[in-house]
């Protein structure tokens, strides 16, 4: 290996190293996580958890640890939030769903089937079965590969002969009553084989979605920076081509696709994958691994399914969004930062970074809240009485007097110096008065103290008078009252 490839290879296992997957394998929680994510997903399970589904099976998960000395340090939730952020789980709201949605993301995946891969098996032990099954696939891949690629018709003659001769004598041989099949332990390995296969198969689709995912953003960025109006990519955006099945993913998805959708191999697929499940060496397999078999067809469908409709919203989406107002405005600020980049380039060498310039810039801002903070609008709340009433005041009785001023718990101590020193100046005085001499600390709570003052030791007059003060909120307000009369003969029963 030369030097250059040497540094390259290690840039590329330095970035890697940095990747979620490598991320995962090497953190001090690896078991633990791994272990929880196995079990929310395990071979035959659902590709999407909802939210509360997750959570609770979560919850399970690490309550059934707590005997191996597992002692959770933050509910479900806390636990799902960090590994979103880890980049382990996704996080969706699919389409006409009530609420989110998690899935495994590609690296986790992907670390997941190594931690599998590096776990011992019963076959493992014995002669190497596993071993024999991965070396017959690489063999049945090279004759296939080598029969596509040969270009020499004596050769490719000799293969088809050859294939001929066999198929004939495994006819003569059923025919005659003989079959031989292999053991069940090679059977149960070469069936572990298949779902393994299908499993990276499946992660493969994700990898492909997250690739769309990829060039979606590409191809809208690409659009801002375009130059001039109705270029190439805009140009066939407007013309209904679906640029992102062009590109290298998608046509490699699309080559799938077709093949799946093809009804007789679909067929075939189908039956022979059920058959296998109903033979005799499947009874050794687990439950997941009869199940993932059994509905193998249905989960790739299922899953090329999802990944055909994000393709095809993305297509959608450009299309809506070149033919928005969005794109244009996008458009003209992109083109307007530009022109103020080009500016301020052209000034690096005659303007100095903290020269003053004469010109203010006033940034803007927007509260941010979470969502879990927002109340929703009951229009029963604001509306409005179907008939509004007059109110007609009412003058308070001395009892309602005393016990809202004990209610509100006044200042007494401070009124009643302050009636015994106007008292003392003036020699009489009225609520009014008082409240005109003092202001009012506790808003209606002094008024409230004064007029038990005056109702208690002053004399009834026979008109009202207008009390005015300002609230503690600093409003000014008025309140009409019966007019009560103190003198300074009184100064001494007030203590």
């Amino acid at each position: 290996m030369s030097e250059a490839s040497t540094v390259a290879q290690f840039q590329n296992l330095k970035r890697l190293r940095e990747a979620a997957a490598w991320k995962l394998l090497g953190a001090d929680t690896a078991p633990l996580v791994c272990t929880c994510l196995l079990s929310l997903f395990p071979t035959a399970g659902s590709r999407q958890l909802s939210a509360a589904a997750l959570h609770a099976k979560l919850d399970l998960v690490l309550e059934g640890l707590r005997p191996a000395g597992v002692e959770p340090t933050q509910p479900a939730q806390g636990y799902a939030s960090d590994w979103v952020s880890n980049g382990w789980l996704r996080r969706d709201f699919p389409q006409g769903a009530q609420e989110e949605h998690y899935s495994l993301t590609v690296a986790a995946g992907s670390a997941l089937r190594i931690v599998d891969a590096w776990r011992p098996t019963v076959t493992d032990g014995a002669g190497g079965v596993r071993l024999e099954s991965r070396l017959a696939s690489v063999r049945s891949l090279m004759r296939e590969l080598d029969h596509l690629t040969d270009d020499d018709p004596k050769a490719r003659l000799a293969s088809l002969y050859a294939e001929k001769a066999a198929i004939e004598y495994r006819i003569q041989e059923a025919e005659a009553g003989r079959i031989t099949s292999i053991d069940e332990d090679r059977a149960v390995e070469r069936a572990r084989e298949i779902v393994a296969q299908a499993d990276q198969l499946l992660g493969d689709f994700d990898r492909v979605r997250d690739q769309f995912e990829i060039i979606h953003l590409d191809l809208r960025k690409r659009l801002l920076q375009h130059e001039g109006s109705r270029r190439e990519l805009v140009e066939q955006l407007l013309d209904g081509i679906d640029i992102i099945r062009e590109t290298d993913a998608g046509r490699a998805f699309q080559a799938f696709w077709t093949l799946l959708l093809d009804a007789s191999e679909v067929s075939i697929f189908e039956e022979t994958s059920r058959a296998l499940a109903s033979r005799p060496f499947a009874s050794k397999l687990s439950f997941d691994e009869r199940l993932s078999l059994e509905t193998l067809k249905a989960r790739l469908l299922a899953q090329a399914t999802d990944v055909h409709g994000v393709r095809g919203r993305f297509v959608s989406g450009l299309h809506a969004y070149v033919r928005s107002r969005e794109y244009a405005e996008q458009r003209r600020i992109m083109q307007l930062v530009s022109q103020a980049h080009r500016a301020a380039t052209a000034l690096v060498g005659s303007v100095r970074p903290n020269e003053d310039v004469g010109l203010n810039f006033d940034r803007t801002s927007a509260a941010v809240r979470s969502l879990s903070q927002w109340v929703l609008h009951d229009p029963e709340v604001a509306a409005v009485a179907p008939r509004i009433e007059d109110h007609v005041p009412e003058l308070a009785s001395p009892e309602e007097l005393r016990h809202m001023v004990l209610r509100a718990e006044v200042d007494m101590r401070s009124i009643k110096a302050n009636v015994r020193e106007y008292l003392s100046a003036v020699g009489r005085a009225t609520t009014g008065d008082l409240l005109n001499a003092y202001p009012a600390p506790q808003g209606l709570g002094s008024v409230l103290g004064y007029l038990q003052l005056a109702v208690k030791h002053g004399q009834p007059e026979p008109e009202r008078e207008l009390l005015e003060w300002t609230g503690m909120d600093g409003t000014a307000r008025a309140a009409w009252s019966a007019k009560y009369v103190m003198t300074s003969g009184c100064i001494d029963a007030i203590k």
